[in-house]
Protein backbone atom coordinates (compact mmCIF):
# COMPACT_ATOMS: atom_id res chain seq x y z
CA UNK A 1 0.00 0.00 0.00
CA UNK A 2 2.66 2.25 1.01
CA UNK A 3 4.54 1.26 -2.30
CA UNK A 4 1.00 2.55 -4.07
CA UNK A 5 1.19 6.00 -2.24
CA UNK A 6 4.63 6.80 -3.42
CA UNK A 7 4.35 5.41 -6.81
CA UNK A 8 1.00 8.09 -7.22
CA UNK A 9 3.12 10.84 -5.27
CA UNK A 10 6.19 10.19 -8.40
CA UNK A 11 2.92 10.35 -10.90
CA UNK A 12 1.79 13.63 -9.13
CA UNK A 13 5.29 15.64 -9.68
CA UNK A 14 5.52 14.08 -13.74
CA UNK A 15 1.73 15.63 -14.19
CA UNK A 16 2.73 18.77 -12.70
CA UNK A 17 6.08 19.12 -14.59
CA UNK A 18 3.91 18.67 -17.69
CA UNK A 19 1.15 21.23 -17.06
CA UNK A 20 3.71 23.25 -16.11
CA UNK A 21 5.82 22.74 -19.44
CA UNK A 22 1.53 22.86 -21.59
CA UNK A 23 0.91 25.84 -19.91
CA UNK A 24 4.01 27.65 -20.45
CA UNK A 25 4.43 27.26 -23.59
CA UNK A 26 0.83 27.77 -24.57
CA UNK A 27 0.67 30.88 -22.79
CA UNK A 28 3.91 32.16 -24.81
CA UNK A 29 1.77 31.42 -28.03
CA UNK A 30 -1.18 33.66 -27.15
CA UNK A 31 -1.86 36.75 -29.72
CA UNK A 32 -0.79 39.98 -28.12
CA UNK A 33 2.41 41.56 -26.71
CA UNK A 34 2.17 41.14 -22.88
CA UNK A 35 4.75 44.10 -22.77
CA UNK A 36 2.56 46.53 -23.67
CA UNK A 37 -0.02 45.46 -20.27
CA UNK A 38 3.77 46.08 -18.41
CA UNK A 39 4.35 49.82 -19.78
CA UNK A 40 0.92 51.20 -20.37
CA UNK A 41 -0.09 53.51 -23.50
CA UNK A 42 1.90 55.71 -25.79
CA UNK A 43 5.35 53.74 -24.91
CA UNK A 44 8.88 54.61 -26.31
CA UNK A 45 10.90 51.90 -28.04
CA UNK A 46 13.54 52.20 -25.09
CA UNK A 47 10.89 51.32 -22.27
CA UNK A 48 9.62 48.39 -24.37
CA UNK A 49 12.86 47.01 -24.76
CA UNK A 50 13.80 47.77 -20.84
CA UNK A 51 10.65 46.25 -20.07
CA UNK A 52 11.14 42.69 -22.34
CA UNK A 53 14.56 42.66 -20.05
CA UNK A 54 13.36 43.20 -17.12
CA UNK A 55 10.69 40.57 -17.40
CA UNK A 56 13.11 38.23 -19.30
CA UNK A 57 11.11 38.39 -22.39
CA UNK A 58 14.10 38.81 -24.74
CA UNK A 59 15.56 35.48 -24.15
CA UNK A 60 14.02 32.60 -26.02
CA UNK A 61 11.57 30.45 -24.94
CA UNK A 62 13.70 27.40 -23.44
CA UNK A 63 16.08 30.12 -21.25
CA UNK A 64 12.99 31.78 -20.31
CA UNK A 65 11.49 28.44 -18.91
CA UNK A 66 14.34 27.92 -17.34
CA UNK A 67 14.57 31.16 -15.31
CA UNK A 68 10.98 30.62 -14.42
CA UNK A 69 11.32 26.89 -13.16
CA UNK A 70 14.30 28.06 -11.14
CA UNK A 71 12.04 30.82 -9.86
CA UNK A 72 8.87 28.45 -9.02
CA UNK A 73 10.80 26.28 -6.68
CA UNK A 74 12.15 28.86 -4.56
CA UNK A 75 8.26 29.65 -4.24
CA UNK A 76 7.71 32.63 -6.81
CA UNK A 77 5.28 32.93 -9.48
CA UNK A 78 6.52 35.69 -11.11
CA UNK A 79 4.97 39.45 -11.19
CA UNK A 80 1.54 39.92 -12.56
CA UNK A 81 1.62 42.39 -16.22
CA UNK A 82 -1.98 43.57 -15.59
CA UNK A 83 -1.94 44.18 -11.61
CA UNK A 84 2.34 44.71 -11.11
CA UNK A 85 1.87 42.53 -7.78
CA UNK A 86 3.50 39.34 -6.90
CA UNK A 87 1.26 36.47 -8.35
CA UNK A 88 1.54 33.84 -5.29
CA UNK A 89 -0.20 36.88 -3.12
CA UNK A 90 -2.62 37.58 -5.60
CA UNK A 91 -3.58 33.61 -5.25
CA UNK A 92 -2.89 33.40 -1.62
CA UNK A 93 -5.62 36.44 -0.85
CA UNK A 94 -8.13 35.22 -3.02
CA UNK A 95 -8.05 31.37 -2.90
CA UNK A 96 -10.34 31.17 0.51
CA UNK A 97 -12.99 32.78 -1.74
CA UNK A 98 -12.88 29.85 -4.46
CA UNK A 99 -12.11 27.53 -1.71
CA UNK A 100 -15.26 28.67 0.10
CA UNK A 101 -17.35 28.08 -2.72
CA UNK A 102 -16.05 24.88 -4.43
CA UNK A 103 -16.76 23.45 -1.11
CA UNK A 104 -20.10 24.94 -0.54
CA UNK A 105 -21.22 24.08 -4.12
CA UNK A 106 -19.69 20.22 -3.26
CA UNK A 107 -21.97 20.15 0.09
CA UNK A 108 -25.04 21.18 -1.58
CA UNK A 109 -24.72 18.68 -4.00
CA UNK A 110 -23.90 15.75 -2.27
CA UNK A 111 -26.64 16.82 0.24
CA UNK A 112 -29.28 16.94 -2.90
CA UNK A 113 -27.93 14.28 -4.97
CA UNK A 114 -27.04 10.85 -2.89
CA UNK A 115 -30.27 11.12 -1.04
CA UNK A 116 -31.96 11.42 -4.70
CA UNK A 117 -29.87 8.75 -5.89
CA UNK A 118 -30.60 6.24 -3.28
CA UNK A 119 -34.33 6.96 -3.22
CA UNK A 120 -34.83 6.61 -7.22
CA UNK A 121 -32.56 3.22 -6.95
CA UNK A 122 -34.46 1.47 -4.29
CA UNK A 123 -37.88 2.74 -6.14
CA UNK A 124 -36.78 1.53 -9.35
CA UNK A 125 -39.25 1.19 -12.17
CA UNK A 126 -42.07 3.38 -10.23
CA UNK A 127 -42.84 6.97 -10.77
CA UNK A 128 -40.53 8.90 -8.54
CA UNK A 129 -37.57 6.82 -10.06
CA UNK A 130 -38.76 8.23 -13.52
CA UNK A 131 -39.21 11.67 -12.75
CA UNK A 132 -35.51 11.73 -10.94
CA UNK A 133 -34.22 10.11 -13.79
CA UNK A 134 -35.35 13.05 -15.91
CA UNK A 135 -34.30 15.52 -13.71
CA UNK A 136 -30.79 14.29 -13.91
CA UNK A 137 -30.47 14.27 -17.72
CA UNK A 138 -32.12 17.49 -18.18
CA UNK A 139 -29.92 19.03 -15.36
CA UNK A 140 -26.88 17.66 -17.36
CA UNK A 141 -28.08 19.41 -20.37
CA UNK A 142 -27.84 22.93 -19.29
CA UNK A 143 -24.96 25.09 -19.33
CA UNK A 144 -23.36 26.49 -16.40
CA UNK A 145 -23.24 29.87 -17.54
CA UNK A 146 -27.07 29.27 -18.70
CA UNK A 147 -28.30 28.53 -15.02
CA UNK A 148 -26.24 30.67 -12.88
CA UNK A 149 -27.94 33.61 -15.25
CA UNK A 150 -31.53 32.27 -14.90
CA UNK A 151 -31.29 32.23 -10.83
CA UNK A 152 -30.11 35.50 -11.08
CA UNK A 153 -33.35 36.37 -13.06
CA UNK A 154 -35.11 34.20 -10.70
CA UNK A 155 -34.09 34.88 -7.40
CA UNK A 156 -32.76 38.53 -8.04
CA UNK A 157 -34.75 40.09 -10.69
CA UNK A 158 -37.77 38.40 -9.82
CA UNK A 159 -38.07 37.83 -6.37
CA UNK A 160 -35.39 40.01 -4.48
CA UNK A 161 -34.49 37.19 -2.45
CA UNK A 162 -30.89 36.89 -3.00
CA UNK A 163 -28.10 39.52 -3.94
CA UNK A 164 -27.16 39.82 -8.04
CA UNK A 165 -23.21 39.64 -7.18
CA UNK A 166 -20.70 40.12 -4.42
CA UNK A 167 -19.19 37.71 -1.54
CA UNK A 168 -20.81 40.21 1.29
CA UNK A 169 -22.30 43.41 2.53
CA UNK A 170 -19.10 44.25 4.39
CA UNK A 171 -14.92 43.60 3.56
CA UNK A 172 -14.20 42.57 7.39
CA UNK A 173 -13.75 39.21 6.01
CA UNK A 174 -13.15 39.30 2.55
CA UNK A 175 -10.32 37.92 1.92
CA UNK A 176 -10.53 35.00 4.74
CA UNK A 177 -12.86 31.71 4.91
CA UNK A 178 -15.99 34.15 5.61
CA UNK A 179 -18.19 31.96 7.10
CA UNK A 180 -16.11 29.65 8.74
CA UNK A 181 -14.43 32.75 10.93
CA UNK A 182 -18.23 34.25 11.30
CA UNK A 183 -18.68 30.84 13.09
CA UNK A 184 -15.54 31.07 15.11
CA UNK A 185 -16.11 34.65 16.48
CA UNK A 186 -20.20 34.01 16.73
CA UNK A 187 -20.67 36.88 14.21
CA UNK A 188 -24.31 35.46 13.14
CA UNK A 189 -24.89 38.35 11.40
CA UNK A 190 -21.97 38.14 9.39
CA UNK A 191 -22.85 34.64 8.84
CA UNK A 192 -26.19 34.89 7.65
CA UNK A 193 -24.88 37.69 5.43
CA UNK A 194 -22.32 35.18 3.74
CA UNK A 195 -24.60 32.60 3.69
CA UNK A 196 -27.04 34.70 1.86
CA UNK A 197 -24.21 36.16 -0.74
CA UNK A 198 -22.96 32.05 -1.56
CA UNK A 199 -26.28 30.91 -2.29
CA UNK A 200 -27.15 31.07 -5.89
CA UNK A 201 -23.15 31.01 -7.12
CA UNK A 202 -22.81 27.20 -4.99
CA UNK A 203 -26.43 26.52 -5.77
CA UNK A 204 -25.28 27.50 -9.62
CA UNK A 205 -22.39 25.03 -9.32
CA UNK A 206 -23.65 22.40 -7.36
CA UNK A 207 -26.70 21.92 -10.42
CA UNK A 208 -23.78 21.88 -12.30
CA UNK A 209 -22.45 19.20 -11.09
CA UNK A 210 -26.14 17.16 -9.35
CA UNK A 211 -27.09 14.68 -12.30
CA UNK A 212 -23.54 13.08 -12.08
CA UNK A 213 -23.60 12.41 -8.53
CA UNK A 214 -27.38 11.14 -8.43
CA UNK A 215 -27.18 8.99 -11.46
CA UNK A 216 -23.79 7.56 -10.23
CA UNK A 217 -25.44 6.89 -7.16
CA UNK A 218 -28.71 5.11 -8.11
CA UNK A 219 -26.85 2.98 -10.58
CA UNK A 220 -24.44 1.79 -7.59
CA UNK A 221 -27.08 1.58 -5.57
CA UNK A 222 -29.21 -0.89 -8.20
CA UNK A 223 -25.74 -2.58 -8.69
CA UNK A 224 -25.79 -3.15 -4.44
CA UNK A 225 -29.61 -4.42 -4.52
CA UNK A 226 -28.91 -7.36 -7.29
CA UNK A 227 -26.25 -8.67 -5.27
CA UNK A 228 -26.57 -12.03 -3.83
CA UNK A 229 -25.95 -11.03 -0.40
CA UNK A 230 -28.59 -8.48 -0.23
CA UNK A 231 -31.53 -10.81 -0.86
CA UNK A 232 -29.32 -12.94 2.12
CA UNK A 233 -30.20 -10.11 4.35
CA UNK A 234 -33.53 -9.79 2.97
CA UNK A 235 -34.45 -13.54 3.46
CA UNK A 236 -33.42 -13.55 7.40
CA UNK A 237 -36.07 -10.63 7.84
CA UNK A 238 -34.59 -7.70 7.96
CA UNK A 239 -37.01 -4.63 5.94
CA UNK A 240 -35.41 -3.15 2.59
CA UNK A 241 -35.00 -0.39 4.31
CA UNK A 242 -32.60 -1.75 7.40
CA UNK A 243 -30.72 -3.80 4.47
CA UNK A 244 -30.10 -0.48 2.63
CA UNK A 245 -28.57 0.93 5.48
CA UNK A 246 -26.59 -1.77 6.55
CA UNK A 247 -25.37 -2.75 3.26
CA UNK A 248 -26.27 0.24 0.53
CA UNK A 249 -24.48 3.24 1.91
CA UNK A 250 -21.20 1.83 2.47
CA UNK A 251 -20.56 0.03 -0.82
CA UNK A 252 -22.25 2.87 -2.73
CA UNK A 253 -19.81 5.43 -1.38
CA UNK A 254 -16.62 4.02 -3.46
CA UNK A 255 -18.75 4.81 -6.66
CA UNK A 256 -19.56 8.46 -4.86
CA UNK A 257 -16.10 9.50 -3.91
CA UNK A 258 -14.94 8.66 -7.03
CA UNK A 259 -17.44 10.75 -9.06
CA UNK A 260 -16.99 13.61 -6.26
CA UNK A 261 -13.13 13.37 -6.85
CA UNK A 262 -13.62 14.09 -10.58
CA UNK A 263 -16.31 16.60 -10.07
CA UNK A 264 -14.12 18.78 -8.18
CA UNK A 265 -11.94 19.26 -11.46
CA UNK A 266 -15.25 20.20 -13.30
CA UNK A 267 -16.18 22.46 -9.98
CA UNK A 268 -12.69 24.21 -10.74
CA UNK A 269 -13.12 24.58 -14.53
CA UNK A 270 -16.26 26.17 -13.34
CA UNK A 271 -15.37 29.11 -11.69
CA UNK A 272 -13.94 30.83 -14.68
CA UNK A 273 -17.67 31.76 -15.22
CA UNK A 274 -19.65 31.39 -12.29
CA UNK A 275 -17.08 33.68 -10.17
CA UNK A 276 -17.40 36.15 -13.54
CA UNK A 277 -21.39 36.20 -13.50
CA UNK A 278 -21.63 36.67 -9.69
CA UNK A 279 -18.42 39.18 -9.24
CA UNK A 280 -17.18 36.66 -6.82
CA UNK A 281 -13.42 37.63 -5.79
CA UNK A 282 -12.02 34.15 -6.28
CA UNK A 283 -9.29 32.80 -8.40
CA UNK A 284 -11.60 31.82 -11.34
CA UNK A 285 -12.62 35.83 -11.72
CA UNK A 286 -8.85 36.37 -11.45
CA UNK A 287 -7.86 34.11 -14.15
CA UNK A 288 -10.75 35.59 -16.70
CA UNK A 289 -8.82 38.73 -16.17
CA UNK A 290 -5.93 37.21 -16.91
CA UNK A 291 -6.42 35.17 -19.96
CA UNK A 292 -8.25 38.44 -21.22
CA UNK A 293 -5.37 40.69 -20.95
CA UNK A 294 -2.26 38.24 -21.79
CA UNK A 295 -1.47 38.18 -18.09
CA UNK A 296 1.43 35.04 -18.32
CA UNK A 297 2.29 34.82 -15.23
CA UNK A 298 -0.54 35.21 -13.47
CA UNK A 299 -2.53 32.50 -16.07
CA UNK A 300 0.29 30.07 -15.33
CA UNK A 301 -0.21 30.39 -11.62
CA UNK A 302 -3.87 29.73 -11.95
CA UNK A 303 -3.53 26.87 -14.13
CA UNK A 304 -0.53 25.32 -11.81
CA UNK A 305 -2.74 26.04 -8.57
CA UNK A 306 -5.73 24.52 -10.30
CA UNK A 307 -3.43 21.34 -11.34
CA UNK A 308 -2.43 20.98 -8.31
CA UNK A 309 -5.48 21.26 -6.60
CA UNK A 310 -6.94 18.42 -8.28
CA UNK A 311 -4.45 15.90 -8.38
CA UNK A 312 -4.08 16.69 -3.99
CA UNK A 313 -8.03 15.75 -4.30
CA UNK A 314 -7.79 12.52 -5.85
CA UNK A 315 -4.86 11.87 -3.91
CA UNK A 316 -7.22 12.32 -1.07
CA UNK A 317 -9.41 10.12 -2.73
CA UNK A 318 -7.48 6.98 -3.00
CA UNK A 319 -6.52 7.64 0.35
CA UNK A 320 -10.28 7.21 1.25
CA UNK A 321 -10.45 4.22 -0.54
CA UNK A 322 -8.71 2.26 1.76
CA UNK A 323 -11.17 3.69 4.85
CA UNK A 324 -14.14 2.80 2.91
CA UNK A 325 -13.09 -0.59 1.37
CA UNK A 326 -10.69 -2.27 3.81
CA UNK A 327 -10.33 -5.19 0.46
CA UNK A 328 -7.45 -2.36 -0.60
CA UNK A 329 -5.47 -2.55 2.25
CA UNK A 330 -4.13 -5.50 1.07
Amino acid sequence: MIQHFFKRIIFMIIVMFAVLVIIFIGSRLLPGDPVALWVGDHPTQDQINNAREELGLNHNIFIQFIEYSKKLIMGDMGISFRTHQPVKEELIRRFSATFELVTMSIILSIMIGFPLGLFSATNKGKTSDKIIKGFSYLNLSFPIFWLGMMLQVLFFGKLGWFPLQGRSSTSEFENGLIILNSILSGELANLIDSLWHIALPSLTMALGILGIITRTTRSAMIDTINEPYFNTFLSFGLSKNKTVYLTGYKNTLTSVVTVIGLSYGLLLGGTFLVESIFDWPGIGNYGVLSILTNDHPAVIGVTLLYAGCFIIINFLIDVAYVFIDPRIRK
